[in-house]
C-alpha cells in the first residue's frame, strides 16, 4: 500500500512529538520510503519576503502567501508544491498527479517571483521523510491515520481547520481524539 497523494493525520500518541496537530501532505511514497510536506504550519515570513531574500524582485500577490514549515529535514531548502498549470516545465520536479507538482528549482521560485502563478500553489522549506518500511511501521503503530489528499483541503482551506476538515472526511472530529494519558 503506497500512500502518494495522500495526507496523514498526526494521532493523539503525537500530541508532545514534533508532528503534534500536523497534516502532511504524502508527495511520493514507495519501497524506497516517503517524502512529505506538513501542510499547516504556517510561518510568519511570506513567500515574498523568501523569494525577495533569494535576490528575486517579488510580485506583491506573494506577500498574501506564507511560508510554511514543511517538516524537520532540510529546514532550509524550499519546496514548491502546485498545480501543473501556469508553470514552465520543470525537469526536476516531482509529478504527484496529473495535476500536482513539486519543486524543489530555483526556477520555479523565480518565475513565481515574476508573478507566473499557478493555480494554486504553496511553498514550504524543509520536508518530512521515511526511510523503506519506516512509515508503514508507524502506521502499524497507530500513529497515523490516512485519507486520500483532497485538493480543495490541499491549496484552498485555511491553514487552521485543514486537520479538522482531512479528518471530518474520516467521520471523525480530530478534536475529540483523547490525547495520551487524558482519556
Amino acid at each position: 500500500m503506497f500512500l502518494t497523494n495522500h495526507f496523514l493525520l498526526a494521532m493523539p500518541d503525537l500530541a508532545t512529538d514534533y508532528f503534534g496537530q500536523s497534516l502532511t501532505y504524502i508527495c511520493e511514497h514507495d519501497e524506497n520510503g516517503a517524502l512529505g510536506l506538513i501542510i499547516n504550519r504556517p510561518t510568519t515570513t511570506s513567500v515574498s519576503d523568501f523569494v525577495a531574500d533569494l535576490g528575486f524582485a517579488a510580485d506583491e500577490q506573494l506577500r498574501h502567501h506564507l511560508l510554511l514549515e514543511g517538516g524537520p529535514m532540510a529546514p532550509h531548502q524550499g519546496f514548491v508544491l502546485h498545480t501543473s498549470e501556469g508553470l514552465h516545465s520543470d525537469d526536476y520536479a516531482l509529478r504527484v498527479t496529473a495535476d500536482i507538482s513539486l519543486s524543489t528549482s530555483t526556477d520555479c521560485l523565480s518565475e513565481l517571483s515574476r508573478g507566473r502563478f499557478p493555480r494554486h500553489f504553496m511553498v514550504a522549506l524543509g520536508y518530512v521523510g521515511w526511510g523503506p518500511g519506516q512509515l508503514e511501521q508507524e502506521l502499524e503503530r497507530t500513529l497515523w491515520l490516512t485519507t486520500a489528499a483532497d485538493p480543495a483541503v490541499l491549496f484552498e482551506t485555511p491553514y487552521a481547520d485543514k486537520l479538522q476538515v482531512a479528518g471530518a472526511s474520516l467521520g471523525i472530529d480530530i478534536r475529540l481524539m483523547a490525547r495520551p494519558g487524558t482519556a
